[in-house]
């Protein structure tokens, strides 16, 4: 996967409008439940999803339909990503891996769910994310979710999540780790993390490159990864994003500490 180049066309105007909604009162809106510090990262704000996207059904890994009206009442972690990546989405499984360590050793895995919505529904199937979910050997709150293109595209808007189908470089060719077969197209994609509240509303933000901070890509990706994926994992960058960045949005959002 190359990284989706126009980061912010949609997103920033997100950003735009939550930081211009925070400056009336000078800072963001902390949930009412909390009265935590801030995260020091990302974006603290609370806005409702529209009930026709919380109502959108997907499909998760075992075959179950899902909605974001179904996960209310828990505590969301969601990003997107796609199964074939090779540059961004295998360092988010290794925060995602670092994550739910936090959340069980908390004793919080009953009410956090860590999603990851795909952006390439025609290639994500659910046959596909139950193999992958398997080799990654995720736990039970971390869930992965297909659907119909359109379903997908409307989530992904409705989050300001801009994506986009491109040609591969005939030249490189990079091999399904599935089917053994080459791809011929890939995804790009604005990388993005959120917290969802239990009342189902975006509470926190982030994006940029994932920081696995002297961590590990799970061993079932980290040969996958191209040459920009490795020298993404050795230098993300000053835009990017941590596992204690989100449990620390974990902390602030649910009240109870996280890592």
């Amino acid at each position: 996967m190359r990284r989706f180049r126009r980061v912010g066309l949609v997103l920033g105007a997100v950003l735009l409008a939550v930081l211009s909604a925070c400056s009336a009162s000078g800072t963001a809106r902390p949930p009412a439940a909390s009265s935590l510090i801030p995260p020091a990262a990302g974006t603290v704000f609370d806005k409702a999803i529209s009930p026709a996207v919380a109502a959108l059904p997907f499909v998760n890994q075992d075959g179950h339909t899902m909605t974001l009206d179904s996960l209310k009442g828990q505590t969301v972690v969601l990003t997107d990503f796609l199964s074939l990546c090779q540059e961004i989405c295998p360092l988010t499984a290794g925060n995602y891996e670092q994550i739910a360590e936090k959340v069980k050793m908390a004793g919080a895995s009953s009410k956090i769910t860590l999603l990851e919505v795909t952006v390439d529904p025609a290639r994500d199937t659910p046959a596909r994310l139950k193999v992958y979910s398997a080799n990654l050997g995720a736990p039970v709150n971390w869930q992965f979710w297909t659907g119909s293109p359109a379903n997908i595209a409307a989530l992904w808007a409705e989050m300001g999540v801009a994506y986009e189908k491109v040609g591969d470089d005939p030249g490189e060719r990079p091999i399904d780790w599935w089917t053994g077969k080459a791809l011929i197209y890939d995804v790009n994609h604005q990388d993005v993390v959120f917290v969802l509240g239990t009342d189902g509303h975006e509470k926190w933000l982030t994006q940029g490159n994932p920081n696995l901070q002297g961590g590990s890509v799970p061993a079932f990706l980290v040969n996958y990864l191209n040459a920009n994926g490795r020298a993404n994992l050795a230098s993300p960058g000053v835009q990017s994003w941590t596992s204690n960045d989100v449990t620390a949005a974990l902390t602030y959002v649910t009240g109870e500490q996280i890592g």
